[in-house]
């Protein structure tokens, strides 16, 4: 038997962590539009006080967020927690940072999936490009993240 070269190996870690990574569309391919919530009572019902923990589509990074009742927030990648802002716009979720984005809102369409919350920007002719997608949601705010305060508080 032979064993596996140390580059041999690490394609094999490499794969086999891929493979255990949740399930989702091609990042180029459509939402099922019967999918999206867009009312915003249904919207705030499934954000309002929860934790929601995801990966983003390009490069599986780990995040979590949680959205108070208030519309205050805190997001966490990483080692930093930043408090900003979550609100409904129209048919869109939007959330505000001063430390992404110079303070620029992003908002985004909100699907249903599996139980699996995904985020999609709007762009042209009605298409929608994946951002990012849950993992798992909890109520309330289990992990204390602060929704006030300096960017970056340390986790």
């Amino acid at each position: 038997m032979r064993f596996a070269t140390p580059a041999g190996l690490l394609i094999t870690l490499v794969a086999a962590w891929l493979c255990a990574l949740p399930a989702l569309a091609d990042d180029d391919e459509q939402p099922d539009p019967e999918a999206r919530i867009s009312q915003p009572a249904e919207m705030k019902q499934l954000l309002t006080n929860q934790t929601l923990y995801g990966r983003y589509s390009f490069g599986g990074k780990a995040w979590a967020e949680y959205q108070a009742a208030d519309g205050r927030t805190a997001y966490k990648e990483e080692n930093c927690i930043y408090a900003g802002h979550w609100w409904i716009q129209d048919d869109l979720v939007c959330y505000r940072y001063e430390a992404f984005q110079n303070g620029k809102p992003a908002c985004f369409g909100l699907f249903l999936r599996d139980n699996q919350l995904t985020f999609y920007m709007p762009g042209m002719n009605g298409t929608w490009f994946l951002n990012a997608y849950t993992i798992d949601r909890q109520p309330g705010n289990p992990d204390r993240m602060p929704v006030e305060g300096e960017p970056c508080v340390g986790a």
